[in-house]
C-alpha cells in the first residue's frame, strides 16, 4: 500500500488500514514503523465481520500456492519472524473501495492468506469509483 499511496492520493482516494492487533500494541508497532496512513486497531474484528472477512483453516494455510508466495518473499531477503504476542495467523485480510458518498465500490475478502489484488487492480477500482 505505500508504493501506490501517492497514486491513491493524486486520485482523490485516501487509505485506512484496520489492524486486529491491540491498541498498545499498534502504538508499539506504529512508533518503530510509522505509516502514512492512518492504521486503526479492531480488536472486536466488528469491520472484519461487517465486510465479511474471515479465517483460513490449516488446509488453506498450507495451500501450495500460498506456501509459493512466501517462498517468492524469502528469495527476495523477507526473514518470516513469530507471530507478535496477539496475533492471530488465520485471520484473512480484504483490500475495499469505498467512494465518497459511502457506497462500497469495489471489495476483496482475501480467500488465503495470499489473496491480494494487484495495485493496478486497486487503482483501476479507485479510478472507476470516480
Amino acid at each position: 500500500m505505500q508504493r501506490i499511496y501517492d497514486d491513491i492520493k493524486k486520485l482523490g482516494g485516501d487509505v485506512l488500514v484496520i489492524t486486529f492487533m491491540s491498541p498498545a500494541y499498534l502504538a508499539m508497532f506504529l512508533a518503530e514503523r510509522p505509516q502514512p496512513f492512518p492504521v486503526v486497531a479492531d480488536p472486536e474484528r466488528k469491520a472484519y465481520d461487517a465486510f465479511g472477512i474471515g479465517s483460513t483453516s490449516v488446509t488453506g494455510f498450507l495451500r501450495l500456492g500460498v506456501i509459493w508466495h512466501y517462498l517468492k518473499l524469502v528469495f527476495r531477503g523477507w526473514l518470516p519472524k513469530g507471530p507478535a504476542k496477539d496475533a492471530d495467523v488465520w485471520q484473512l485480510g480484504g483490500d475495499f473501495v469505498i467512494d465518497a458518498s459511502g457506497k462500497l465500490r469495489y471489495a476483496h475478502p482475501s480467500q488465503d492468506a495470499a489473496d491480494r489484488p494487484s495495485n493496478e487492480e486497486l487503482l483501476n477500482s479507485l479510478r472507476e469509483a470516480h
